[in-house]
């Protein structure tokens, strides 16, 4: 399964390299720092999931327009996309969904629910 993690925040990134490295099936795991990096390698590589930070930056590209640009390719209109964000007030789930996101995961991250959402979406090699 090749995953792209979106993170600015090297700490945030490192942590969830550790993270999934705890997952019970082989990974590619690639990481970008931003959003322009993001679509350059999700031009290069077709992804299987895609954990995407969701502010990464001022003035920048954020998650969600990374997401969209994304979604407007034919090759990521199946792929899950996950909304990794501090955003956690009462409704930001439900507005991250119905912008196109197939899951959310609230910072601090919950260790085994991450790792068992991504096992739901684990796609046959």
């Amino acid at each position: 399964m090749k995953i792209l993690t979106v993170e600015d925040n090297d700490i945030n990134a490192m942590l969830m390299d550790r993270l999934l490295d705890e997952l019970d099936f082989l990974i590619e795991h690639s990481i970008a720092e931003n959003a322009e990096e993001a679509i350059k390698k999700a031009t290069r590589t077709t992804f299987d999931l895609i954990l995407m930070d969701i502010n990464l930056g001022e003035g920048l590209m954020d998650g969600t327009e990374v997401m969209k640009v994304l979604r407007a390719n034919e090759n990521y209109k199946p792929i899950p996309i996950f909304a990794v964000t501090c955003y956690a007030l009462p409704g930001d789930r439900e507005k991250f969904l119905d912008m196109g996101f197939d899951e959310y995961v609230s910072k601090p991250i919950d260790h085994e629910l991450l790792l068992s959402t991504i096992s739901k979406y684990r796609r046959a090699s």
